[in-house]
């Protein structure tokens, strides 16, 4: 298993989303520096982590390069014609925001996919329609491991989201997409990555 960085890792990620919006058959690094602002010495370096030696003057090929990252990272769960054969995920809260999520095609063609959503409110849960059964959050502790569920999308209000993010643990979760404001508290080997708009609009900020 290569070791590869935090750091690293997430910009490999962010990459293998670039190549995949690429039609051109080869990239060179500073076409991708100028895509990411990443200057292309971190890139190659990046590149380098993976072990792939497939660089040459002219660039990387697209496709070889983005298997490369898909399987070192092992993001791997799509069979390329929309449908997921990879990782099951959970909404938790579908409010406004969990309720734009119930439109399942934005994880088309990708290695995941919403088998369920959860929610506190009965009635919302009975009013709202999506391609994967909805269920009142009095049933996570079921549904979560009988469905084998790894990871949850938590968008429930600020006051909520630490009891149920230990919730979303005992039911065996493997990492949570934190929308709320909240910095969890949770066992370490549960990932968590933050992407409330607000603590990414003051990172924003904050480099200005």
């Amino acid at each position: 298993m290569l070791k590869i960085s935090e750091s690293t890792r997430k910009r490999l990620v962010q990459l293998s989303q670039i190549l995949n919006q690429t039609k051109a058959e080869r990239v060179t690094s500073v076409k991708i520096s100028e895509l990411t602002g990443w200057s292309s010495a971190v890139i190659r370096k990046d590149i380098c982590a993976l072990g792939y030696k497939g660089g040459v003057s002219n660039g990387y090929n697209v496709r070889e390069l983005q298997q490369a990252i898909v399987t070192s990272l092992g993001l791997s769960g799509s069979n390329g014609q929309g449908q997921n054969s990879g990782h099951k995920c959970c909404i938790v809260g579908l409010g406004k925001l969990g309720g734009a999520l119930l439109e399942n095609s934005i994880f088309f063609d990708t290695p995941f996919s919403i088998v369920a959503g959860f929610d506190a409110n009965v009635n919302r849960v009975e009013i709202l329609s999506a391609s994967f059964p909805l269920y009142p959050a009095s049933r996570m502790e079921s549904v979560i491991p009988a469905g084998k569920i790894e990871f949850a999308i938590l968008t429930v209000e600020n006051q909520h989201a630490q009891a149920l993010a230990d919730r979303l643990v005992k039911c065996g979760i493997k990492g949570i997409v934190n929308y709320t404001n909240v910095v969890l508290s949770l066992p370490k080997e549960v990932a968590v990555e933050n992407v409330s708009p607000v603590t990414a609009l003051t990172n924003l900020l904050s480099k200005q």
